[in-house]
């Protein structure tokens, strides 16, 4: 049988498939992709060079500090909205126990600790969650992109990267002013402002 043999136009080796050098990093859309990463996972294409910093949780203190609007900013709007909604409805409550039952020191002491216990936790999961989500985006993504997911992947993360610090921040405020708004008509409600 007469297999056709690819030679790579770009450093002269013989390419198994017509789509891509193992060698070079070569593809046949004149593009090039780093040859370390042609067997690399989904997470590690995506992630690029963030993927061993939320592989191993080491930006713990940016999904701690930010909760639930670190999966919201990622691009996860609707799983972000709920945990968003879910983390607000709990702080509330926590803090209306607290004010209903208990001295002024004692609440704000009680709040306190509650605000760190809760960051310290958003802070270990963030990134599972994140990971987890992000997983079966990529799978998603790559059944309707089969033949060059890897390129595109690659260039997706570099743009959605730059915008992080800006969703942070407009996240941020918003739910920053919905949660004291909602706290303000609950307290005013019950009288305990």
């Amino acid at each position: 049988m007469n297999e056709t043999v690819f030679i790579c136009p770009n450093c002269g080796m013989k390419m198994n498939k017509k789509e891509y050098c193992f060698h070079c990093g070569y593809m046949s859309n004149g593009n090039t992709i780093d040859p370390k990463k042609i067997n690399a996972s989904l997470l590690e294409l995506y992630l690029d060079t963030d993927y061993n910093k939320i592989i191993r949780n080491n930006n713990w203190p940016i999904a701690g500090l930010f909760g639930p609007i670190y999966i919201l900013s990622r691009g996860f709007y609707i799983p972000g909205l709920i945990l968003t909604i879910i983390d607000m409805a709990i702080s509330i409550a926590f803090m209306l126990f607290n004010h209903a039952y208990l001295f002024y020191y004692m609440v704000v002491f009680l709040n306190f600790l509650y605000m760190l216990f809760n960051r310290l936790v958003w802070g270990s999961i963030g990134n599972i969650i994140y990971l987890k989500l992000l997983e079966g985006k990529l799978k998603r993504f790559k059944k309707m992109h089969p033949h060059n997911y890897k390129l595109k992947l690659q260039n997706r993360y570099r743009l959605q990267k730059k915008s992080f610090l800006l969703q942070y921040i407009i996240f941020g405020v918003i739910c920053i002013i919905i949660f004291f708004m909602i706290r303000a008509k609950i307290y005013n409600y019950l009288g305990l402002i």
